[in-house]
């Protein structure tokens, strides 16, 4: 009776031992299967603002990596072979996903409920050179191609076909210098004794929240004085204290034939918007060539303006230069900033108006819709680089057109552009307001 009692009792424990096994494993397996939950992957060293990953935390989260619909096994490494670079993360249960670039790691924002369900989705980055690759050439508003077959007074070498933005608003947004710039387009300049391609890009005003640049004179001195764009004031202005983000010397309006000299303040700390910065300074090709012929012909389609800029014409002799680059800046600053051409503005114009347009002269813009269909009128006068004679400068006229009726110690509007180096290149975005392209010169 005592031996079948003591089997009995034998019997029950290993019964038992048998199901602690089983329950252990079923655990064991559970688990196993809880944390490979479909095909997500948790990592444990990145940060959240709240909740903490680990696992078996209150706050899991499982992560889904995609190459546009293509799902990943793996997140991509930074600089990985393929070139992926993030594009957009989201989360379910009111969880939202911001990107770190420099730890490479997601951050994820209001994480507060178990077991959150978060997708990542990289793309492929695509270097885009600067140039007529820059978006396709459409026949509507977007980058119009431009041929210089038949100048008079160019030689060959000027040729080479351009690319310009026009219509009303094209997709041709830019970050730089931490700001909005537009790409006017891809232009013929001259580098050394070459002429060659640079993407020329304007700060306009009502571009966003950005500070507008305000009104400025074009040089010191009026009717009756010396003027030229190389040792005007206003050159010295945006390649001294503007291309430094510095204080200092500015010229804001007239006071009889001369214009009245102020203090202005490119630091981002005054009234003016701030000056470039060192990355910005980086990308402005200093080596180009600023062609500053003077024009004065009764002929002012857009075309004879092209040329006329181009040109050699001047005014008195030698007094007057028709190039302004390092050598022959009297300043001794040259850094690469300087103004739209009357032939940028005339250019810009897009849509069904646009072959019309063209063979307007440039003061009858504001009529047959020529300036509603152009991206570069402005909202108020704004000076050009291109004077008239010694003492009366182009201007392009808040209505739309482009004429020489102002001395250069008023103060108007002015908007700087540049050239991008060749070097430089597109890495992302679209072009639209929302979504400006992304320059670099990695």
């Amino acid at each position: 009776m005592k031996l079948e009692q003591y089997k009995d009792k034998k019997a029950e424990k290993k019964k038992i031992l048998t199901i602690s096994i089983g329950v252990v494993l079923l655990i064991s397996v559970s688990l196993l299967l809880y944390k490979t939950f479909a095909i997500f992957k948790e990592t444990a060293t990145f940060s959240f603002m709240s909740g903490q990953v680990d696992y078996f935390g209150n706050s899991d989260v499982y992560f889904l990596f995609y190459k546009g619909n293509e799902m990943l096994t793996s997140m991509p490494q930074k600089g990985n072979e393929e070139n992926l670079v993030f594009e957009r993360g989201e989360c379910d249960k009111g969880a939202s996903i911001e990107w770190d670039a420099e730890r490479w790691a997601p951050l994820v924002k209001d994480l507060n409920q178990t077991k959150t369900e978060c997708k990542i989705y990289f793309k492929e980055q695509k270097d885009i050179v600067l140039g007529k690759d820059i978006l396709p050439i459409e026949s509507g508003d977007g980058l119009y191609a431009v041929t210089h077959d038949d100048l008079e007074e160019l030689g060959q070498e000027w040729n080479k076909t351009e690319y310009r933005y026009a219509g009303a608003d094209p997709d041709n947004y830019v970050s730089f210098n931490n700001e909005i710039w537009r790409i006017i387009g891809l232009v013929n300049v001259k580098v050394g004794d070459s002429v060659e391609q640079r993407v020329k890009i304007v700060r306009t005003d009502g571009v966003k929240d950005q500070k507008d640049f305000g009104n400025y004179a074009w040089d010191r001195s009026g009717s009756g004085y010396a003027t030229n764009w190389t040792t005007s004031k206003l050159k010295d202005m945006l390649n001294g204290i503007y291309y430094e983000s510095s204080t200092g010397e500015c010229y804001t309006g007239s006071n009889g034939n001369k214009a009245s000299q102020n203090t202005c303040d490119f630091t981002g700390n005054g009234d003016e918007p701030k000056g470039l910065d060192d990355t910005a300074r980086e990308m402005i090709d200093k080596e180009v060539i600023w062609n500053i012929g003077i024009f004065s012909d009764s002929e002012r389609t857009v075309k004879k303006f092209y040329e006329k800029e181009r040109g050699t014409s001047i005014v008195d002799g030698n007094t007057y230069q028709n190039e302004w680059s390092i050598e022959t800046d009297e300043g001794g600053k040259h850094n690469g900033i300087g103004l739209i051409y009357p032939s940028d503005f005339g250019y810009a114009v897009g849509g069904e108006v646009r072959n019309n347009c063209l063979t307007k002269n440039l003061y009858d813009y504001n009529g047959g819709n020529c300036n509603t269909n152009d991206w570069l009128k402005p909202n108020n006068n704004l000076w050009s680089l291109s004077l008239a004679s010694h003492d009366i400068a182009f201007v392009v006229f808040s209505s739309g057109f482009v004429y020489d009726d102002y001395s250069p110690t008023l103060a108007e509007g002015i908007w700087p552009a540049g050239y991008l180096t060749s070097s430089t290149k597109i890495i992302d975005g679209t072009g639209d307001i929302d979504s400006p392209f992304i320059l670099s010169q990695n």
